[in-house]
C-alpha cells in the first residue's frame, strides 16, 4: 500500500513538473541558388560589370537553431530563456558577430540571441543579448515578405546599417492594452576608458495591431564610445504601417537617420497578395542621403513569390534591383535567386 502511494506521489510530482516547465528545440534552414551583378558607371571611366553565381544561405531568412524554455512559477509568473545560433547552410560555418562597441569579430556560439528573463501581468523583462525594439519594427511589415535578399530596401536604405542585437542589454516589453504595446532596451558598451565614456545603445518602440490595421513607431540611438572609436551618436527613426484588405495587404514605411551632419530620408511601399498556397509580394524603396562627402540617391525594387509545400516548408524565388547615384557615378545591382526553407 505504501509503495503504491509513493509511486502515485512520484507520478503526480513528475506530471506537475512537466506541466510547469518546457524546453523546445527550434530553427529554420534556408538555402538558395542565386546570381548577382554589379555594374559601375562613372564619367570618363570605362563601365565595369561583374556577375557572380552562388549557392548561399539565408535568402529569405537567416538559417538558425535554438533552444527556448519557460517555467511556470505560479501566480502568472514565468521564467523564460532563449539561446539562438545562426549558421550558413552552404558551408556549415557559424555566423560571425561584430561587437558594435569594439569592432571585434567573433563566431559567437549564440550570436543571435542569448537571454534569460521573467514575464507576467507586468509584461516581460529580459537580460542578455536580444533584438532591439527598433529591430522589431524595422524587420517587420514593410518589405517583400521581409525577405533578406529580395527586400526593396536591400542595398538602398542607409538605416539598414543599425545594430540589431548589441548584447549586454536590459529589455522590457509591456503587455498589450487594446492592441497597443511598447518595448524599451538599453545596451551597455562596457568600453569606458580613462579619457572617454562608454558606448551605449538605447531603443524603444510603440506598436498597435487591431483588425486589418497595424502601425509602429521605433527610435534608436547608438554611441560607440571607447578611446579608439568615435563618440558620435547616430539616431534612427522608423515608422511602419499596413492595412490588410483580405485579397491584398498594403505596406508602407518611412525612415530617418541622423549621423552628425549627415542625414538620410527614406521610404518604402509594397503589397502582399495571397493566392492559396502562393503569395506574391513586391515593393519600391527610395533613399536620399545628404552628406558633406556628397549626396547619394538610391532606389530599389523587390519582387518575390513564395509557394507553401506545407506549414513548415516553402519554395521561393525573387528579383531585386537597386541603383545608387553619387556625383555623376552610378552603381546598379541586380539579384535573382531560387531557394527553399524548412522550419522545425
Amino acid at each position: 500500500m505504501k509503495k503504491n502511494l509513493i509511486a502515485l506521489a512520484v507520478l503526480a510530482a513528475s506530471g506537475i513538473a512537466s506541466a510547469q516547465s518546457s524546453v523546445t528545440l527550434y530553427g529554420l534552414v534556408d538555402a538558395y541558388v542565386g546570381s548577382s551583378r554589379v555594374k559601375l558607371s562613372s564619367p570618363g571611366v570605362a563601365t565595369t560589370s561583374t556577375r557572380q553565381t552562388v549557392v548561399d544561405s539565408g535568402g529569405f531568412n537567416t538559417s538558425r537553431f535554438g533552444l527556448k524554455g519557460s517555467e511556470d512559477l505560479g501566480g502568472g509568473l514565468k521564467a523564460n530563456f532563449v539561446l539562438e545560433a545562426g549558421f550558413n547552410v552552404d558551408t556549415g560555418a557559424a555566423n560571425s558577430y561584430i561587437n558594435p562597441f569594439t569592432g571585434a569579430v567573433s563566431g559567437s556560439t549564440f550570436g543571435r540571441q542569448s537571454w534569460v528573463g521573467m514575464s507576467g501581468g507586468f509584461g516581460e523583462v529580459r537580460v542578455g543579448k536580444m533584438w532591439t525594439p527598433y529591430d522589431e519594427v524595422k524587420g517587420s511589415g514593410a518589405a517583400a515578405f521581409d525577405a533578406n535578399i529580395f527586400a526593396p530596401a536591400a542595398g538602398v536604405w542607409a538605416s539598414n546599417n543599425y545594430q540589431d542585437r548589441p548584447g549586454n542589454a536590459l529589455y522590457y516589453a509591456t503587455p498589450s492594452f487594446s492592441g497597443f504595446s511598447a518595448a524599451a532596451m538599453y545596451s551597455l558598451g562596457e568600453n569606458k576608458t580613462a579619457t572617454s565614456s562608454a558606448g551605449k545603445i538605447a531603443s524603444f518602440n510603440v506598436q498597435y495591431a487591431g483588425g486589418p490595421v497595424a502601425a509602429a513607431l521605433a527610435y534608436q540611438t547608438e554611441k560607440d564610445g571607447g578611446a579608439s572609436l568615435n563618440t558620435n551618436t547616430t539616431k534612427f527613426t522608423q515608422l511602419n504601417g499596413s492595412y490588410d484588405f483580405g485579397p491584398a495587404k498594403l505596406l508602407a514605411a518611412y525612415g530617418h537617420v541622423k549621423d552628425g551632419s549627415d542625414k538620410a530620408k527614406e521610404y518604402q511601399i509594397g503589397v502582399d497578395v495571397p493566392f492559396g498556397a502562393v503569395t506574391l509580394s513586391g515593393g519600391y524603396a527610395h533613399s536620399k542621403i545628404t552628406s558633406t562627402a556628397g549626396d547619394v540617391t538610391s532606389k530599389g525594387i523587390g519582387l518575390a513569390a513564395k509557394y507553401d509545400l506545407s506549414k513548415r516548408t516553402f519554395l521561393y524565388t525573387g528579383l531585386q534591383l537597386a541603383k545608387n547615384e553619387i556625383a555623376g557615378s552610378e552603381v546598379k545591382t541586380d539579384t535573382f535567386a531560387v531557394g527553399v526553407q524548412h522550419k522545425f
